[in-house]
């Protein structure tokens, strides 16, 4: 009996294989692209170029693109696609060629809960998405609207600078910090109220937690994502997880908003938050947002504003840290344009042209979306001659660019005065620096984003002199990365505070 089942096992799997196998290779015929696709590696069969590819994809795809080309071809598992790896193609993807390669491709991990399908960072360029881009735009992150907002920023620094110095002495995890200070920055602009107190209440910790794990989980390869007939058995159980994460995140802002709905909106403009906007907001029928819609909306504006600005600010610091002598200039420039008897304030950053290097030169090495979120060919379209097929999923590997020696002399070094005295910026017009992305999909938070990294870097760079724990020797520090939906340090930034500044400025 067991020899027969164990036949009977083989042979169902035998056929399996068969099957799947012939189904790839008649799907491979049926959408063999007319033209020509960029070069690539040789992909093997059913599995493509998957085994080609390490844990950091980033970092495979740059090496890749030195033996193929800065426009290359792979095949990971049955999805065709492309990855572009200079600012030329960069370019060419994000700008030339945008209106055919502007959509996505909803990757399983984002389909749960209909978090997806009411999504800014997911959805197609559907009406639904244009108006929540033109909220975005034009009500959101304006230059006026974030003025009106900026008390409540530099209560925030305020806050985050006394619960360090209380912590004088004792390791402070630094980007944890960045991370609380941007979370409740952004929370007070959308609910008008802190979202985590420094203390940490256990429910505030259950939801970092959430935060932390969705990240780790959606982030992972999915087989699911490049085998399609795999999607129903969610074998690495991530469709699942991800659930269980976004039911508890998604009450969380349910309520906020409930509360806001039993309260009213706020009747006078410059008091309206966020959450005041949206509920007023009308859709292109002319209806409102659904509390559903405004819930996973939520969820892009806290993640984009608050994990990726402080794990900016992690790697800015980690640098920093490192290379004592940009420490030295960075300081002196706010002791001479700040002083020691005042914190610094965002007024003050236009001032700072060499922390604007500092910075620049962060989301040069450590793009925190390395690959940014990538886009999907809503038409077949040629660039520099090779067809990119209707469907295909391209990539543009802004970590690559950022290290590639044609555009950066020295590109390992971390150097800003390579960004002194520059004309060259991060807002979607110069494709040497891409952080944020360019075109139609660029990041509409870059504004509030770049407020946020300068003005906590300045602060964290002013108030305290910062040193590693146990006689580290700063230029071993460990700066290796993993990326998930992020690119995150492997080993979080540990350090020492101690006040350089007159007591009264930290009361």
């Amino acid at each position: 009996m067991d020899h027969f089942s164990s036949l009977l096992s083989s042979t169902l799997v035998f056929y399996s294989v068969v099957s799947i196998t012939v189904i790839y290779i008649l799907t491979k015929l049926r959408s063999k692209p007319s033209g020509r696709l960029p070069p690539g590696p040789r992909p093997w069969p059913l599995v493509g170029n998957i085994l080609q590819v390490g844990k950091n994809a980033n970092e495979s795809f740059f090496e890749l693109a030195k033996i193929h080309g800065p426009l290359m071809t792979l095949h990971l598992g049955w999805r065709t696609t492309v990855v572009a790896s200079s600012p030329a193609m960069a370019r060419e993807v994000l700008k030339t060629q945008d209106p055919s390669l502007s959509a996505r491709t909803m990757i399983e991990a984002a389909k749960c809960l209909e978090y997806g399908e009411n999504s800014l960072v997911w959805r197609d360029c559907v009406p639904r998405w244009r108006t929540l881009r033109r909220i975005c735009t034009t009500q959101l992150f304006t230059v006026k609207r974030l003025e009106a907002l900026h008390h409540l920023r530099r209560e925030q620094m305020r806050s985050m600078m006394r619960a360090i110095y209380k912590s004088t002495s004792a390791p402070v995890d630094i980007g944890h910090a960045a991370f609380l200070t941007s979370f409740n920055l952004v929370g007070n602009m959308i609910f008008s109220k802190d979202m985590f107190d420094w203390d940490e209440s256990e429910k505030s910790k259950e939801f970092k937690k959430a935060l932390a794990d969705m990240l780790f989980v959606g982030g992972k390869a999915n087989w699911a994502d490049y085998f399609p007939f795999l999607r129903p058995f969610d074998p690495q159980g991530i469709r699942k997880e991800m659930t269980r994460i976004f039911r508890i995140i998604f009450p969380v802002f349910d309520q906020y908003i409930d509360e806001r709905l039993q309260s009213g909106t706020r009747s006078e403009e410059e008091d309206k938050d966020f959450l005041d906007i949206l509920l007023e907001s009308k859709t292109e029928t002319g209806e409102k947002l659904t509390k559903f819609e405004i819930t996973r909306f939520f969820y892009d504006l806290f993640t984009a504003g608050s994990e990726t600005s402080s794990h900016t600010i992690e790697w800015a610091m980690s640098e920093i840290i490192r290379n004592p002598m940009v420490m030295e200039k960075a300081r002196d420039e706010l002791d001479k344009v700040v002083g020691k008897e005042r914190r610094v304030e965002e007024s003050d950053i236009d001032n700072l042209p060499y922390l604007h290097a500092v910075v620049k030169e962060t989301f040069r090495l450590h793009p925190v979306a390395p690959l940014l979120i990538h886009h999907r060919a809503l038409d077949s379209c040629e660039i520099e001659g090779y067809v990119i097929p209707k469907d295909a999923q391209v990539f543009v590997n802004v970590w690559a660019i950022g290290r590639d020696p044609n555009v950066w002399p020295e590109p390992d070094r971390f150097f800003p005065e390579r960004f002194v005295d520059s004309d060259v910026e991060y807002k979607g017009q110069n494709f040497d620096l891409l952080p944020f992305g360019s075109g139609r999909r660029i990041c509409p938070g870059l504004p509030l984003a770049h407020k946020i990294v300068h003005v906590i870097v300045a602060t964290l760079l002013q108030c305290f002199d910062w040193h590693l724990p146990n006689g580290q020797n700063p230029e071993k520090l460990d700066m290796s990365a993993k990326i998930g939906i992020n690119l995150t340090k492997v080993q979080h930034l540990v350090a020492i505070p101690t006040p350089r500044l007159p007591q009264h400025i930290y009361n």
